[in-house]
């Protein structure tokens, strides 16, 4: 059964060091999908091998490329090209793995060696200044829980632009969140990059780290920072405020929301000299109207207080407007579009590493068609499913010997 328990071969893991991490990140020649496998240790015996583990993770990502949602449909998938296959990977007397074959091996796999392998070919592919801002958000796997067994709560660092996962990380509670997230950002935050988070990593620490290696922040705040949010909520209460204007208005499908922000910086001379919380430049208000145009026009208004140690000569209005809009696109272009696309919630296997290392691959196939251009991945994964060889182009830029 899929849900066969794994102790015995997660327990024998061995978790990465901080130095194997950073060699897998900056020192390792990622520069291949194929390299960036082969870095992830093989728990099988090598007697009766059929199958080399990089082959096995090829073919998952491509399977997944191509409108496959389950390990069965993989094996069909395998089945269905092995002359592909044979044409992008070299001769093999075997081709076709089996979907047993997976839901045995993938809960006994290091997901920490994939993830961290994963984020130095991906570090490996970007440019060599990458300053574009990244989101930080977690997601529960919640199809994956099974007593005695949690559901994994993944963290992960996502950029704005190019909406790319630069590593994701599996915390024990929703809450570790705070401390692993100041582990993994010094990795990360380079001079002059902009970190976005939501109210729960509105910590003097977390603006500490990112301070400390060159970065910015912009962050919500709400109730868990009483003294704060009610410093903010009183600063824009005042008619006689100083502020800064930025709005937008979208319109779709029926809803229209308009964002307004407004900027202040009176209140940051008083928070760097009576409160821990240094380096702040601006404090905002957001605004969201929400109406939508159905049978009835219903309209939804709702105020969100920010903070940001950006400036206003590094950030106007407009600039901070487009970062908390962008920060989103962890929840809408990734978390979402693997619920509902990937049919991440739905998916049987469920033990040991397994969740997560299916999580990383589907994150893997959404950056190689993030690359490619395409906005709606649905209708990419279907045009793929008919057209597998362009598949194996992304995984493989450079085009295979004749």
């Amino acid at each position: 059964m899929y849900s066969t328990p794994v102790a015995t071969a997660v327990a024998a893991l061995v978790p990465l060091s901080e130095a194997e991490r950073l060699a897998l990140l900056r020192e390792a020649p990622l520069t291949s999908l194929a390299a960036a496998f082969a870095h992830v240790p093989d728990p099988r015996r090598r007697a009766g091998q059929r199958y080399s583990l990089p082959f096995l993770l090829i073919c998952l990502v491509a399977a997944l490329l191509c409108n496959c949602n389950s390990t069965q449909a993989v094996e069909e998938w395998c089945r269905a090209h092995p002359a592909l296959l044979r044409r992008y990977v070299g001769p093999g007397r075997f081709l076709t793995p089996s979907g047993s074959l997976y839901r045995r091996l993938l809960p006994r796999l290091s997901v920490e060696h994939l993830e961290w392998a994963l984020a130095g070919w991906l570090r490996a592919t970007r440019p060599v200044d990458d300053r574009e801002p990244i989101a930080r958000g977690g997601k529960t796997i919640r199809g994956a829980g099974i007593a005695p067994q949690a559901a994994p709560h993944l963290l992960t660092l996502y950029t704005h632009q190019t909406q790319e996962v630069l590593l994701q990380v599996r915390v024990d509670d929703k809450t570790n969140e705070i401390p692993l997230a100041q582990a993994l950002l010094p990795a990360f935050c380079t001079p002059g990059r902009v970190v976005t988070a939501d109210a729960l990593h509105t910590q003097t620490a977390f603006v500490a780290t990112v301070r400390a290696h060159g970065g910015h922040v912009v962050l919500t705040v709400k109730g868990n920072q009483p003294t704060l949010f009610a410093d903010i909520a009183t600063l824009f209460a005042d008619p006689l405020t100083i502020t800064q204007t930025a709005q937008t208005t979208d319109r779709h499908r029926g809803r229209r929301e308009q964002r307004q922000l407004r900027l202040s910086t009176e209140l940051a001379s008083f928070l760097h000299t009576h409160s821990p919380w240094r380096d702040i430049g601006q404090v905002g208000e957001l605004t969201r109207t929400v109406t939508t145009v159905t049978t009835a026009t219903r309209t939804t208004r709702e105020v969100v207080y920010l903070l940001t140690t950006l400036s206003p000569c590094q950030a106007c209005p407009r600039c901070l407007l487009r970062l908390v809009r962008h920060h989103w696109h962890i929840e809408n272009g990734l978390h979402s579009v693997r619920d509902g696309t990937f049919g991440e919630d739905r998916s049987r296997l469920r033990t040991g590493q397994a969740p997560q290392i299916l999580a990383a691959c589907r994150n893997l196939a959404l950056t190689l068609l993030r690359r490619t251009g395409v906005r709606a991945i649905a209708t990419a994964r279907r045009v793929l499913a008919y057209q597998p060889e362009q598949a194996l182009a992304l995984l493989f830029p450079t085009p295979p010997a004749t």
